[in-house]
């Protein structure tokens, strides 16, 4: 099985180079990376992890819109190194296999679903102090914290991962595209840990008082395994190597996922449930929308069959 990661390259050098390196070590085989405009610290690790056949470079010019281009960059995955799986991401998100790796929690989706659904967690942003961005975002929002901050927060709870197809077409309002992709519902063995510079719900980085004020209130929670993975391959890295992080040696990774314990995942269970309708309010909203064109149809088709038998029932001259 081939990994594609497509990757939509916006924030800064800090991300980027340890987004690249965390996915390659989790199991991602490839990165095909979009760029508009990179300068600098940016340009340069997107070409180091070029040069060693890592990463394609893909320039794009102008404003494209947003899913057209994830569109082109998932036809390339799998027309030019033939993805199995794509992975559709941006540079501040990075993807939590609940198993081994990404391949190995993929490979067990079976044939008939067409993409499966990864929980989201947002860690908002903290006062920049110059360290790594891991280190200081170690706290993120509940997804069973009670009050406005956590519904606001549910539609955008799942993220999709893609079977590959040759006609690939991504759509983020609509994942299934209106049903043609069967989705795996219910399971999401992928977390998706989203570290955005400015968080929808907040009006800034948030301070050390009130990052304690939440954590009490258990609107957040405190969540270090992406820390303890980069720190992981910063150790791993070799002196005098072109890349901070560590990179798979001959294939095999430098990073150990541990497995989610059995209270691990009781309280991810707990977790899911809250978020266990998003997808179903997306189908509910599909079901009307057919409901309102049969009762269309049907607006239209019951007075020409009253007309007809009119007609009918009229006698011949």
């Amino acid at each position: 099985m081939k990994l594609v990661m497509t990757l939509v390259v916006r924030d800064g050098a800090d991300l980027v180079d340890a987004q690249i390196a965390y996915h390659l070590n989790a199991g991602v085989d490839f990165v095909i990376a979009s760029e508009h405009g990179s300068q600098g610290d940016v340009a340069e690790i997107l070409e180091s992890y070029a040069r060693d056949g890592h990463l394609l470079r893909l320039a794009v010019e102008g404003e494209p819109q947003d899913d057209a281009l994830r569109t082109r960059l998932a036809r390339l995955a799998v027309s030019e190194q033939g993805a199995d799986w794509v992975i559709s991401s941006d540079s501040d998100e990075f993807w939590w296999p609940r198993g081994e790796s990404l391949k190995d929690v993929l490979a067990a989706i079976p044939p008939r679903y067409g993409l499966v659904q990864a929980l989201v967690r947002v860690f908002p942003p903290r006062p920049d102090d110059g360290s790594l961005f891991a280190d200081r975002r170690t706290a993120r929002a509940s997804l069973v914290a009670s009050g406005e901050r956590a519904r606001e927060s549910l539609s955008r709870a799942l993220r999709p991962v893609y079977r590959a197809e040759p006609a690939m077409v991504i759509d983020r309002g609509d994942p299934t595209l209106g049903g043609q992709r069967a989705p795996l519902r219910a399971w999401y063995p992928i977390e998706v840990f989203h570290f955005p510079a400015r968080a929808a719900d907040t009006p800034g980085p948030l301070d050390g008082g009130q990052l304690e004020q939440l954590l009490a209130e258990g609107s957040f929670v405190v969540d270090t395994r992406l820390r303890d993975a980069l720190h992981s391959l910063l150790d791993a890295a070799r002196k005098g190597s072109a890349h901070r992080f560590a990179l798979p040696a001959a294939g095999a990774s430098r990073l150990s996922i541990p497995i989610p314990s059995v209270i691990d995942d009781a309280s991810y269970a707990v977790e899911c449930a809250a978020v266990g309708e998003v997808d179903l309010v997306r189908f509910d909203r599909h079901i009307q929308e057919l409901e309102q064109r049969i009762a269309v149809l049907e607006a239209r088709f019951w007075p020409r069959v009253g007309r007809r038998l009119t007609r009918l029932g009229r006698p011949r001259r």
